[in-house]
């Protein structure tokens, strides 16, 4: 959703505060308001050509998901994905993803269409070659949604839902994994699943986020080293003599 498609004529206040909400989220998510940035009502109305009032309204949603935090004299702020964070993360993700890709392999055994996966690890695959980091984590992303949505477990789907947008912003943080391998990774993952083999599937899911999370963890805690270095002051000039 770009810039300026925002029109407030006919649409609810609800509607609008879910527009607006939806915009920084992905702003967030993909770092286009990378952590510590400040999140100005003024500005983001300014910018989508809005009145403050769904951007007012937008704000504690995207507070209560753990995208931002308001601060004393500061205002709303960009949260960073902290170390426990992400290790909470994880936790929740060899669980439900796990759950997910047993249910999904066995949807295709009584006869759902793997089609869509079959796509998008395609298109992943496309992205991988050429190198495209960014389009990989979107795709990476797009990829563990359609196991959940393959399973047909709305409940599941629920849950997973502000989850899912963590995990794609935890995507796109860490680009500097082995891309190819975590192609290979989700090959495998989505040939069990196609082909309705549930314990197989999960097993290879567990193993998927188990490496994901030895390789993600170091990434997060040398950005959160850094983000947490204090700037150094500048160096006062010495009077001429």
């Amino acid at each position: 959703m770009s810039a300026g498609a925002f029109n407030e004529d006919g649409q609810s206040p609800a509607s609008r505060a879910n527009s607006v909400y939806e915009w920084l989220r992905e702003r967030i998510i993909d770092g286009t308001l990378p952590a510590g940035s400040r999140v100005r009502e003024r500005d983001i109305a300014t910018e989508l050509k809005v009145s403050r009032v769904p951007v007012r309204e937008a704000l504690p949603q995207l507070e209560s998901e753990g995208y931002i935090e308001t601060i004393p004299r500061r205002g709303a702020v960009v949260v960073p994905m902290t170390v426990a964070a992400v290790r909470e993360l994880f936790d929740v993700r060899s669980s439900l993803e796990v759950l997910s890709a047993r249910l999904a392999a066995e949807a295709c055994a009584d006869g759902a269409s793997p089609a869509p996966l079959v796509r998008l690890l395609e298109q992943a695959h496309q992205a991988t070659d050429a190198g495209d980091e960014d389009r990989i984590a979107e795709l990476n992303s797009r990829l563990h949604e359609e196991i959940v949505a393959l399973s047909g477990n709305r409940l599941l789907q629920k849950l997973m839902t502000p989850v899912s947008g963590h995990v794609r912003r935890l995507f796109h943080i860490a680009k500097d994994r082995d891309q190819q391998e975590l192609y290979r990774e989700h090959v495998a993952i989505v040939r069990a699943i196609s082909r309705g083999q549930a314990e197989l599937a999960a097993a290879l899911s567990f193993a998927h986020v188990e490496e994901s999370r030895v390789e993600s963890l170091p990434i997060v805690e040398q950005q959160a080293d850094t983000l947490s270095r204090p700037e150094p002051r500048p160096r006062r000039s010495q009077p001429s003599r």
